[in-house]
């Protein structure tokens, strides 16, 4: 964990998107792969430009209408691509989190406010049972430690 802790702020959030993107295919049967795939694709606009607020990419997480992906998480009756949903959740939840953190915001939504690097060894424990190349996601983590350490983001 301490490799992720020296990550640069976009890197980490690059970390975690790009392990998704590894095993997203994984749930394309299930309700709910679209939101998937467009909070996805939200959080990669997010690390890009910093031009969606926190708020809407929270939307993505959890909403009202049920058209989240906690609730699509919570329905999954496939415990492997229960996993997957997992991966997503705890990846959207941090993203969302370092969101918040740019915006400089005080108050976060309860989900977010939790986020710590809990969230990430969960991502990571998910992550592992799921993606069948051994030790992939630590070969890509000491790659972002060397070439992406904290204090290089562009603000």
């Amino acid at each position: 964990m301490n490799q992720f802790k020296n990550l640069s702020v976009d890197a980490k959030v690059v970390f975690l998107l790009s392990l998704c993107e590894l095993i997203i295919d994984k749930i394309s049967k299930s309700e709910g792969y679209e939101v998937a795939l467009e909070s996805l694709e939200k959080c990669w606009e997010w690390v890009k430009f910093k031009n969606i607020e926190a708020y809407n990419l929270y939307l993505y997480l959890e909403n009202m209408d049920e058209t989240d992906v906690m609730t699509f998480m919570q329905y999954e009756k496939d415990s492997d691509r229960e996993k997957v949903w997992i991966c997503l959740a705890n990846a959207l939840a941090y993203t969302i989190w370092e969101a918040y953190q740019y915006e400089k915001e005080k108050f976060l939504p309860q989900t977010i406010e939790s986020v710590n690097y809990e969230t990430v060894e969960n991502f990571l424990a998910a992550f592992n049972e799921v993606y069948v190349l051994d030790g992939l996601a630590d070969k890509l983590l000491h790659n972002f430690e060397k070439n992406y350490p904290m204090g290089i983001d562009k603000q």
